[in-house]
């Protein structure tokens, strides 16, 4: 019964892989957003609907399911269990329709790892207008209704959960998933085995993060947890129709580490008062999220002693500069970094740069909504002390988040990963800003056009990266089988290969020593409690065709029928 629940369990995970794949394509043009409003109205709009969804809650109890008690957690109570928080309307959480946030967590059972913390971000596309914020748009986000209570329980992500959430770095895979990868792809999860087909019967290795506490935020705001902006959109087919949303994901990170500090987290689970380890990671939408949200994060759980790092998989940052959402992009910023359309749309949506209003920082008795209110830019600036540039007027470029990073947090490890022909992002970054080189296209023409976009940003990521000193990347070739080569390490480690023979240098510039592995052993490079300059981060870049497989010609020949796309 066991094995057949996991090959179940895989085989859905694969096919949701798959059906995420076909989304990647097609978006209207998105119109200015509209007028900042106030989170006294953002405010209104969370007690409303989260009264309505209460009103409606027959039961929100389900076997299996831990939850925080009334009194406030036992942060060793419920040791190895999923426990679920649902925040109050008044922290100000909400997803996007204002509906209740929840968190999750999971305390290590072992005390050796209990003091390290691994904060998982779920991932789940975009949204920024009517239509992409609408339920079922091509270019959207996950749950635009909402969270319902026990999104987590029981013994694992791999039970009772979104198959989303799945990956060899929460969660272990089993001896029978493991197979089933060395089959598809001739390697399991997250080990430097030899590659023989003879070999799969050998266990595989398995990340440390497996056996740490974990922290785990779902996502349901549509805006990468990047967002903290409340808005009305318009229907521009239908003035008269409106939809009112919830760009809430800044603040809801906010409220689970006011929860946590208040009830002092880390102080719980070391007798050192800190905790010792803290990796702050997600994919695709998740990724973007542990960026935009790691300064806060690591201010808010990390001691002067903790060795932190970050992980975005599938979350590249394309540089490009910031446009005011009524200039006009000048045709060699538009050349150079395609994703530039796309950046003007989503970060002014999202309230990137938005200071609080007038009627924020004066409500009385809610001295809170003026913090609710900031932008990302202006709580990465309180955060970091760091000045973040990102508007074209100022000659800003979002690559100078990275930047900002690795200066302010010298001694924190940071990892990006990606696949070069990740057939995702590039539908978001050019699709979803309507560029001309993939307007009108379809099927293979589309594909084409898009990587091409996408591989000219992806030679600036590098150059951005590659001279900070302390961030480095993992970018195999492709892996088509699995969400069309989006993200590196959902599911499982296996055809994530990459080999280059010694002394030859790698795109960060340094002479590198032979490497053959996989991203579980750049995961592993990444959280070592070795500082970047004694253990330098990895930068590794795979060729065309590495990691040739029977899934990876498969892969290749549904890529030719255009199935992911």
């Amino acid at each position: 019964m066991h094995r057949t629940r996991t090959l179940w369990r895989l085989a859905a995970a694969l096919a949701f892989m798959l059906s995420m794949a076909t989304t990647t394509t097609g978006a209207a043009p998105a119109a200015a957003p509209p007028a900042q409003k106030s989170r006294a109205e953002a405010q209104a709009f969370i007690d409303e609907s989260t009264a309505k969804y209460n009103d409606a809650l027959k039961s929100s109890y389900k076997p299996g399911q831990a939850v925080v008690p009334a009194s406030g957690p036992v942060w060793t109570a419920d040791l190895d269990t999923w426990v679920e928080y649902t925040f109050p309307a008044s922290s100000g959480a909400s997803c996007l329709n204002g509906t209740p946030y929840r968190m999750y967590y999971k305390i290590a059972s072992e005390a050796s790892m209990r003091d390290k913390v691994l904060v998982d971000f779920e991932g789940g596309g975009a949204c920024w207008d009517f239509e992409s914020c609408k339920p079922g748009a091509k270019l959207g986000a996950s749950n635009p209704d909402g969270l319902p209570s026990g999104y987590i329980q029981g013994d694992g992500i791999l039970t009772k959960t979104a198959t989303a959430l799945t990956s060899p770095v929460l969660d272990g895979n089993t001896f029978l998933a493991d197979a089933a990868a060395y089959f598809i792809f001739g390697r399991g999860s997250g080990t430097l085995d030899g590659r023989s087909w003879w070999n799969f019967l050998k266990l595989t290795s398995q990340p440390q993060t497996q056996r740490w506490t974990k922290l785990v935020f779902p996502y349901c705001t549509g805006d990468v947890n990047a967002g903290a902006s409340f808005r009305v959109l318009e229907d521009p087919s239908n003035p008269q129709n409106s939809k009112k949303v919830n760009f809430n994901g800044l603040n809801n990170v906010r409220a689970a580490m006011e929860f946590l500090r208040k009830n002092k987290f880390s102080e719980s689970l070391s007798g050192k008062k800190s905790i010792q380890q803290l990796l702050v990671y997600g994919v695709s939408a998740g990724g973007y999220s542990s960026l935009a949200n790691y300064p806060m994060i690591r201010e808010a759980l990390a001691g002067e002693t903790t060795r932190a790092a970050m992980f975005s998989d599938a979350s590249p940052i394309l540089p490009g500069a910031v446009y005011q959402p009524d200039e006009e992009i000048l045709a060699s910023d538009l050349d150079k970094t395609p994703a530039v359309k796309f950046w003007q749309k989503v970060t002014h949506a999202w309230g990137w740069f938005q200071k609080p209003t007038a009627a924020d920082a004066s409500t009385p008795g809610h001295p809170e909504y003026a913090g609710q209110a900031e932008g990302l830019i202006a709580r990465w600036e309180k955060a970091t002390g760091e000045k973040v540039e990102l508007l074209k007027s100022r000659g800003g470029d979002t690559g100078n988040l990275n930047k900002v990073l690795s200066k302010r947090y010298a001694e924190d490890r940071f990892g990006l990963s990606s696949f070069q022909q990740d057939l995702v992002i590039p539908g978001f970054a050019f699709g979803g800003g309507q560029n001309a080189e993939v307007a009108g296209l379809t099927g293979n023409a589309l594909r084409d056009a898009s990587l091409k976009l996408f591989t000219k940003e992806m030679d600036l990521v590098r150059a951005n990266l590659g001279p900070l000193p302390n961030y480095g990347y993992y970018m195999p070739w492709s892996r088509y089988l699995v969400l069309g080569s989006h993200g590196v390490t959902p599911l499982t480690f296996a055809g994530t290969d990459i080999s280059r023979a010694g002394n030859l240098r790698d795109d960060g510039g340094r002479i590198a020593p032979e490497f053959n592995g996989d991203v579980g052993f750049f995961l592993n490079n990444l959280i070592s409690a070795q500082s970047p300059q004694s253990l330098p981060v990895l930068k590794e870049v795979g060729a065309p065709g590495e990691s040739f497989s029977g899934g990876s010609l498969l892969g290749t020949v549904l890529s030719w029928f255009h199935a992911f796309g």
